[in-house]
């Protein structure tokens, strides 16, 4: 992905909490296009809870999001849905569905009145599922998916709705090792008019494919580009354990190290 000086996404001393407890105070972050932001940290930090915040799903408990410089809060769902789109950790299905048709409805932020989907809408739904490799399971039940397959239809859906930034919690969640290759390679070849931010736990999938990283520690949170956050001892701040690096080619491995 190449880089933009031009924010998608940026926020002014953000604080995000649950109940009385702050996850996260007074963060100023830029989301340019070109970028892969992975936002990493311990079970229960508030990744899950940042990336519902900066999709304007929950109000801040200070501060603002801007997308493309316009107040989140304050930006119609409609135009929101064609800046952003969110990928939940787990897909909820409430009645059967086809994957075709569930993917279809990544089109809804473009359609108008009552009308039926297009034909140009299925074939944009066809080439997700193929991206994501799951074209052979168009005609297939929904409910009827297993936890992975269900979130590459997701993430299917989420290429149909064709957002400037795309947001997702734990995109790899559920995947075996082949599955979450092709996830993080898909979004590493994002058009360079978009931008990612991925909430993840594998830091060595982040240190392969992320252009930039928001760690998320207790009170305090360091950003930038990936080579620059992810050091043992930024990472020993973050997670409360000590990490070895290990050097594999031209790649690095983060071992956590028991204490």
């Amino acid at each position: 992905m190449s880089e933009s000086t031009i924010p998608l996404l940026c926020t002014e001393q953000l604080s995000v909490s649950i109940g009385h407890k702050v996850l996260c105070r007074g963060l100023d972050w830029q989301v340019a296009p070109g970028q892969f932001w992975c936002v990493l940290g311990r079970n229960g930090i508030g990744k899950t809870t940042l990336l519902h915040t900066l999709a304007g799903l929950k109000r801040p408990a200070g501060g603002r999001v801007l997308i493309q410089g316009r107040d989140i809060q304050t930006t119609s769902a409609q135009q929101l849905a064609r800046l952003r789109g969110l990928l939940a950790q787990q897909q909820a299905d409430a009645f059967s569905s086809s994957v075709l048709a569930a993917v279809v409805a990544g089109r809804h932020p473009y359609q108008f009145g009552f009308g039926w989907d297009m034909e140009d809408d299925r074939a944009l739904a066809m080439q997700a599922l193929e991206q994501v490799r799951m074209a052979a399971f168009s005609s297939h039940d929904v409910m009827r998916l297993s936890g992975g397959e269900r979130q590459r239809v997701g993430l299917a859906t989420l290429l149909t709705q064709d957002p400037l930034l795309f947001m997702l919690d734990e995109p790899t969640a559920h995947q075996d090792a082949a599955a979450q290759i092709v996830v993080m390679e898909l979004l590493r070849r994002l058009s360079p008019q978009k931008a990612v931010i991925a909430a993840c736990h594998d830091i060595n999938l982040v240190a392969r494919y992320a252009s930039h990283v928001l760690l998320l520690g207790d009170g305090r949170a360091w950003q930038g580009g990936s080579d620059s956050v992810l050091q043992p001892e930024i990472l020993q701040a973050a997670f409360a354990c000590s990490f070895e690096v290990v050097e594999n080619g031209s790649r690095r491995l983060f071992m956590p190290v028991a204490s």
